[in-house]
């Protein structure tokens, strides 16, 4: 392989840049027959529109009069539809006399109301200068040509001897060709040619005509070099565009007026990277790459001949990938096949070692999974050689012993004897710890009431469900006390969240052993009612017992006071009951509402209580506060204020609202009767 690979890789490059030189060659090629083509088809166009503006002004330098005839006006309409670039021809004369026939399309239409939806064509004439403040502007309009649909006139002041050309060509006394411009009325570029009209050696005015560049554009646009070429028609002195095969991105939007488009602001990333380069470079023909993908691109600049009249150049930029990227797609295939006829061969090497490899994989990755005790619950292939099957039934007792030890001791504590090699020893250390009681109500009454079997069946879901939801918030279950559960958090591995994984906890305890209890019901069950207090304190945390037998647990006032909480559950009706240093640590992530301030056994002052309903932001069923919460919360806090202030009948008065609002809510209830035992000692 390390012999054949280069050497294959080798011929593809070397046939590649030779086919890639020849490639080229004929981009190259087709790139100038296409800028030829546009550089004639935009000097046929400018001729041809020329010619025709050449004979009106010898018509004007004939009988300047006749174009203050009716008559004229079909002979601008003659020369308007000689070409379809052509949008409107015209004459101008010097006492401000104007006479046009234009196009009508949707564009003008828009631009003026007043011009009638059928209308196709429009002449139109504007008075001399004699007629003073009267000078009008006289529109006529017609479906078909000389059909007329509607008329109207307009004040007007304008001057055409002012307007871009006209000065030109009265100076020149020659053909004028204007920059381009938008037309007001359409919103297209167009330019405007310019004749000069003398009469008896004396300048009269000027003939003319606008041609829309849409025409060159669609041209451009049909004879591009490949499939992914750009053509550019610009002027060279100030890169106006003139025409290009993308015509939509010949105009663009500046400070709410619509402007011809320049090279330096075109909305092309590529059109302008190759204006900036041949700027820098001073290079006609050159390649760059594509800013925004890498593509490759040949760049060429071309100016219009000098005897054009206008310093005009043609841009082409033509991917050259629109040529090569056929050879390079059969390289790249090429590669491929290669890397899969490798590939296949490293597969039946790799199918016929893993043969002997394999029994010995395992064992190594089964003694790996001790260090975490994330053991595999499938029984590894059995090998067929001796040494590796009796180490694997070595490794096999193993795993069951270290399985049946981490059911007795919390998890943390046997990975963390496992990760450092140090044997257990008698200690503890002071740790700030989320502490839990779990418990079920009125558990001695229903075990005198159930068949020994059907109870201890409810009692295993009951502790799976309960020990899997603290698992899952990576709690540590200490110990089962009874029909008692006792769990911590922050220990053995120090977590910096561990409050509101308690909070998370023993919600989502709760929350399934609603579920458990609904599907007792319907199997004829009697529902198992958990209980559960919540604390957050500094305890004290390690290995106590003997040397002869450990117990990793905690220990401390925080512990008693978590017993404590699941106990006054039974006073308050409530499932949940968490303390204020919990609400204080996570309060704006949970939702909890007060209960009241209590004073529980081995502390001498009062401290406030609340059940948890739920984690603030989270769309998680087994998390999410019940529907209404917010409501019930501001009631609860605005009666529990009043109780706490000793205005107990204030206080029954709001528990009273909650009831109405909320009439299964026990917390309510038994508040209220608080409230009314209090009243009446």
């Amino acid at each position: 392989m390390l012999l054949s690979i280069p050497v294959l890789i080798f011929i593809l490059v070397y046939n590649y840049r030779q086919n890639a030189a020849a490639i080229n060659a004929t981009l190259n090629d087709v790139v100038a027959k296409t800028k030829q083509a546009s550089i004639e088809n935009a000097e046929s166009m400018i001729h041809g529109v020329a010619a025709t503006a050449r004979v009106l002004a010898e018509v004007g330098a004939a009988d300047p009069a006749f174009f203050r005839t009716e008559q004229s006006r079909e002979i601008l309409f003659q020369s308007l539809t000689s070409a379809e670039e052509i949008d409107a021809t015209f004459v101008s004369f010097e006492d401000g006399y104007h006479r046009a026939v234009t196009r009508i399309d949707d564009n003008r239409r828009r631009s003026d109301p007043k011009i009638p939806q059928n209308a196709n064509w429009h002449m139109n004439f504007m008075d001399d200068f004699s007629a003073g403040e009267k000078r009008s502007r006289h529109r006529t309009f017609y479906d078909i040509w000389d059909h007329v649909v509607g008329t109207y006139d307009v004040p007007t002041t304008t001057d055409y001897r002012t307007t871009s050309g006209y000065p030109e060509a009265k100076q020149s006394g020659t053909l004028a060709v204007t920059e381009p411009q938008v037309n007001v009325d359409t919103g297209f570029p167009i330019i405007n040619l310019r004749v000069p009209i003398f009469h008896d050696g004396a300048f009269v005015g000027c003939a003319g005509a606008s041609i829309t560049l849409d025409v060159l554009s669609r041209f451009l646009a049909a004879h591009r070099a490949s499939v992914h070429s750009k053509t550019i028609i610009a002027d060279a002195l100030n890169g106006k565009i003139i025409a290009l095969s993308e015509k939509e991105k010949g105009v663009r939007l500046a400070n709410g007026k619509i402007e011809v488009a320049g090279l330096e602001n075109i909305d092309d990333g590529d059109v302008r990277q190759a204006y900036q380069l041949q700027r820098q470079k001073n290079e006609d023909d050159f390649l760059f790459r594509s800013t925004p993908d890498g593509e490759e691109i040949s760049a060429s600049f071309t100016r219009f001949p000098g005897s054009f009249g206008r310093p005009w150049e043609i841009i082409n930029l033509t991917p050259t990938d629109d040529f090569v990227g056929t050879l390079k797609r059969t390289n790249r295939q090429m590669i491929v096949l290669i890397a899969t006829l490798t590939a296949i061969e490293l597969l039946l090497i790799y199918f016929f070692s893993r043969r002997l490899s394999r029994p010995i994989e395992s064992v190594s990755r089964e003694l790996r999974s001790v260090e975490d005790l994330t053991f595999s619950h499938a029984a590894p292939p059995s090998s067929k050689i001796k040494e590796i099957k009796e180490l694997q039934t070595a490794l096999s007792l193993f795993e069951t012993s270290l399985r049946s030890f981490s059911s007795f001791v919390p998890l943390g504590v046997v990975r963390e004897l496992i990760k450092t090699g140090i044997p257990l020893t008698l200690g503890v250390e002071s740790r700030f710890m989320t502490v839990l009681f779990a418990d079920l109500q009125d558990f001695s009454s229903l075990a005198e009431q159930i068949a020994p079997n059907d109870l201890l069946a409810q009692l295993s879901v009951y502790f799976e469900a309960v020990s899997q939801a603290i698992a899952e918030e990576h709690g540590t279950v200490d110990k089962f006390i009874g029909d008692g559960i006792m769990a911590f958090w922050g220990a053995p591995t120090h977590s910096d969240d561990h409050v509101l994984r308690g909070c998370c906890g023993m919600l989502r305890a709760a929350r399934r052993m609603q579920q458990l209890n609904a599907d007792w019901k319907a199997q004829g069950r009697p529902p198992l009612r958990l209980r559960v207090g919540l604390h957050c304190a500094d305890v004290l945390v390690g290995n106590v017992g003997s040397s002869e037998r450990l117990s990793y647990t905690v220990m401390g006032d925080g512990v008693n006071v978590a017993a404590r909480l699941e106990g006054i559950n039974k006073t308050f009706g409530t499932t949940l009951c968490i303390s204020d240093s919990v609400v204080e640590s996570v309060g704006p992530d949970i939702v909890a509402r007060p209960i009241r301030k209590v004073q529980v056994k081995g502390r001498n002052h009062k401290f406030m209580i609340y059940e948890l309903m739920g984690i603030r932001t989270s769309d998680d069923p087994e998390l999410a506060p019940p529907d209404g919460f917010e409501k019930l919360c501001e009631m609860t806090r605005a009666a529990s204020s009043c109780f706490e202030r000793g205005d107990l009948h204030e206080a029954a008065r709001l528990y009273e609202n909650i009831l109405m609002v909320f009439p299964h809510d026990p917390l309510a209830r038994s508040l209220l009767s608080m409230c009314s035992a209090t009243s009446a000692a």
